[in-house]
């Protein structure tokens, strides 16, 4: 049938309604650069210094285990809306955590020598005496090495653009070619060799606001008192006003104009927000310690500074979320890219300005309370919300996970630079997943005060179970624990699960032989023979 002009026009009219219709809808699911939601993700690691695994809200995350002193709302939500990690791992202090999130691999590796912070000969404190020591320490560096190619190299050469705030801690030691401009990062905001933040309250000298030795002077631009416009647009109290600026709102203040820098360029970006809290000193912002107070009662005045602390903390998850859903800040959120943005929060050890209960230790050991940290995965519509394995997760497995979001169109030479961890980019994605992840392995050679002495550690699931397999040198014992239903370490199995133990230390010894030129791992120096005394035997 001949279809008149005018039938002619209004199907025309309908087909590119259709079309426009489309591409409306295509453009709102598009991010910054024009990019399909989930090609080459943004990705923000907001990593806490020394924040231990239950010291926030998130019962999900904490397996109920948190207690109700802490009050984190927005890392609630994050966990409501996305994957909880049950059973995170990092190294067990934050250096070596550092290192092995940036290298992808265990100190063990000629390029990331990180056993712990300073030296592996840190006597005292309580521990074991160093004349009465067996062994003493071998050297170790303090920085990943220049020649190893870190995470954020690794992403710029699969076209992300790159940003570090806060503490690095693994470079600076060496000189300018460990510092983090020089091994990837396109802005870095106070990341050199520093550990800890000096001070956590600006203060004035020679006319100028400062943070006193912290982060280079990075955040000084920050660092003016609290006014009227910026507690209005934060919705802070008015007992704030002209009062000294918390450094955790400065490093909040870097992210968001660092977002929105990153947001107004042409590539997805890899954003480190490594914050200083809740590293000591530990100071709240006024009204954070007041509220929590006016919570606990005043009779523990540092534990309320702590918990306040870690309300900073919270804040700064909110301003994450703000920033990605208008990063220009202008009340319009047609440039959202929340959509298209993974956001990670953990910790880069076990707490230690409070008890991990029920897990057994603190941060700088190798039982659960020092190793085992928070991990929120938070990307909605691509992360089913409000979900939770307990799929085990070492520091090593970001990098290979970043690696694997960006589609890998670049990888490591392996010869060059072997990655030791596992992607859990299909955890993200599909959390009912039932992949088990390998044996996790610690090797710790020297000392570090009354918490750690040298040790071979490893973390394996057999037979639906999971497990924690130790051996320790100045006493040449072993330690087995079921972590499933014995979470504290309070049943040593050696002697009643000889084939678990007996599996596990041959895993741990392929381990530590396996043979590859980075592969030089460093044992504790016999004092008698002056030779390193090697890996334990296999049971």
């Amino acid at each position: 049938m001949k279809r008149s002009p005018r039938s002619t026009f209004l199907l025309f009219f309908v087909l590119t309604s259709i079309v426009a219709i489309n591409a409306a809808a295509q453009s709102l699911a598009a991010n910054n650069n024009n990019r399909p939601a989930e090609a080459k993700p943004n990705i923000i690691v907001y990593m806490v210094d020394d924040l231990g695994w239950n010291h926030i809200s998130a019962k999900q995350a904490t397996m109920g285990t948190t207690k109700e002193v802490y009050q984190t709302p927005t890392i609630e939500k994050i966990a409501a809306g996305g994957l909880s990690f049950t059973h995170a791992y990092a190294q067990p202090n934050c250096a070596p955590t550092r290192a092995a999130m940036l290298s992808g691999q265990y100190p063990a590796r000629v390029n990331n020598n990180v056993y712990v912070v300073g030296h592996l000969n840190r006597f005292g404190g309580g521990g074991i005496k160093r004349e009465a020591a067996h062994f003493k320490g071998p050297e170790q560096s303090e920085d990943v090495a220049p020649e190893a190619i870190t995470v954020a190299e690794a992403l710029k050469q699969n076209g992300y653009a790159t940003a570090h705030i806060g503490k690095f801690h693994v470079g600076g030691h060496r000189g300018e070619a460990t510092m983090p401009e020089n091994v990837g990062f396109d802005i870095n905001l106070g990341g050199f060799s520093q550990g800890h933040q000096p001070t956590c309250f600006a203060s004035k000298k020679t006319g100028e606001w400062k943070f006193k030795g912290v982060g280079l002077g990075h955040f000084d631009r920050y660092a003016a008192p609290y006014d009227n416009a910026y507690l209005s647009k934060r919705g802070l109290p008015k007992s704030l006003l002209d009062t000294p600026k918390h450094i955790s709102d400065a490093l909040g203040d870097a992210m968001q104009d660092t977002v929105k820098e990153l947001a107004d360029g042409d590539k997805p970006f890899y954003l480190q927000f490594h914050t200083y809290a809740v590293h000591g000193p530990v100071r709240a912002r006024p009204d954070l310690k007041q509220a929590a107070i006016d919570r606990i009662g005043d009779a523990n005045k540092k534990m309320a500074e702590y918990v306040g602390f870690i309300a900073g903390v919270d804040e700064n998850m909110a301003r994450i979320l703000a920033t990605l859903e208008d990063p220009d800040g202008d009340g319009n959120p047609d440039d959202s890219i929340a959509a298209n943005t993974l956001i990670l929060f953990t910790s880069d050890n076990g707490g230690t300005h409070a008890d991990n209960q029920p897990l057994r230790g603190e941060k700088g050991m190798l039982t659960e309370g020092g190793i085992r940290v928070p991990l929120i995965a938070y990307w909605p519509g691509v992360i089913p919300a409000g979900t939770v394995t307990d799929h085990k997760v070492h520091s090593v497995d970001y990098y290979p996970t970043y690696l694997e979001l960006a589609g890998k169109e670049w990888v490591p030479p392996s010869d060059q630079h072997p990655l030791d961890g596992e992607s859990f980019a299909d955890v993200l994605r599909n959390p009912n997943t039932q992949r088990p992840r390998n044996t996790v392995f610690y090797l710790f050679p020297g000392y570090m005060d009354k918490r750690a002495e040298p040790a071979v550690s490893a973390i394996a699931d057999i037979d639906g179970q999971r497990y924690k397999l130790m051996y320790v040198y100045e006493t040449d014992s072993w330690e087995l624990y079921c972590l499933s239903d014995d979470q504290g370490e309070t049943k040593n199995l050696i002697k009643t699960r000889p084939e678990i133990a007996s599996t596990i230390s041959k895993q741990m010894d392929a381990w530590l032989n396996q043979k590859h030129p980075t592969w030089q791992p460093k044992y504790p120096i016999d004092k008698q023979t002056g030779k390193p005394a090697g890996p334990p035997k296999s049971l």
